[in-house]
């Protein structure tokens, strides 16, 4: 197999526009929060977080492109990545405004997704700067979401481990795969991994206390 289309093909599955649903579905099917939900109000919950969190972005860009707006939905240059982070964080924000005030079936859920949004700002801030990756802020800042929710809660059910373990295996799948695309340079890659790392475990923290959740 071509290592270009590889690693193309990792890029896509990994791309931090489905970092949402990953953590939607490790804490409503993994981590069963909210244990008085039944399967079936589940995967509404869960369809409810994709359709708001990936389908509206994707298909926004996707129109962005149509009328000329951007080139190409892979968004090579920081200001067509500016217009799909503005796009994600509104996405996500509506997504709080449910979870929070309208749902609020679980506090964990809750402050997963402002850690995300959270992360969301800061990415779009440094895009300004640096032409940093976004998939490694994507999958580091679910690793360090996990290492919130596992060094806070000295009962973390096992799972969380293990998204643990595979969330680093991803994160090294997903740095290979930019730099041998050379989509990014060494120093991009590392600086999205350290962002996305710092944000989603304090941004986690964060979250907690303006939820005023004990830790």
């Amino acid at each position: 197999m071509n290592n270009t289309k590889l690693f193309q093909g990792i890029s896509v599955l990994l791309h931090p526009i489905f970092i949402p649903c990953f953590v939607a579905g490790l804490f409503l099917f993994g981590a069963h929060e909210a244990p008085w939900l039944d399967t079936k109000a589940r995967w509404s919950l869960f369809s409810l977080i994709g359709t708001i969190t990936t389908l509206l972005p994707i298909s926004c860009l996707l129109l962005m492109q149509r009328f000329g707006i951007v080139q190409s939905p892979h968004l090579h240059n920081r200001e067509e990545r500016s217009f799909a982070l503005s796009i994600m964080i509104l996405a996500l924000s509506i997504a709080c405004y449910i979870l929070l005030l309208k749902i609020n079936v679980s506090n964990n859920l809750n402050i997963a997704f402002i850690t995300i949004t959270i992360t969301l700002i800061v990415a779009t801030i440094f895009n300004f700067l640096e032409k940093i990756s976004l998939h490694c802020i994507g999958m580091s800042g679910f690793i360090g979401l996990c290492l919130y929710f596992i060094t806070s809660n000295i009962n973390a059910p096992i799972v969380l481990f293990d998204a643990l373990g595979i969330g680093v295996i991803l994160l090294g799948i997903v740095m290979t795969a930019r730099l041998y695309l050379k989509a990014h340079t060494n120093y991009q890659v590392y600086l999205g991994t350290f962002i996305g790392l710092f944000c989603g475990y304090f941004g986690a923290i964060l979250s907690a206390l303006i939820l005023e959740v004990p830790q």
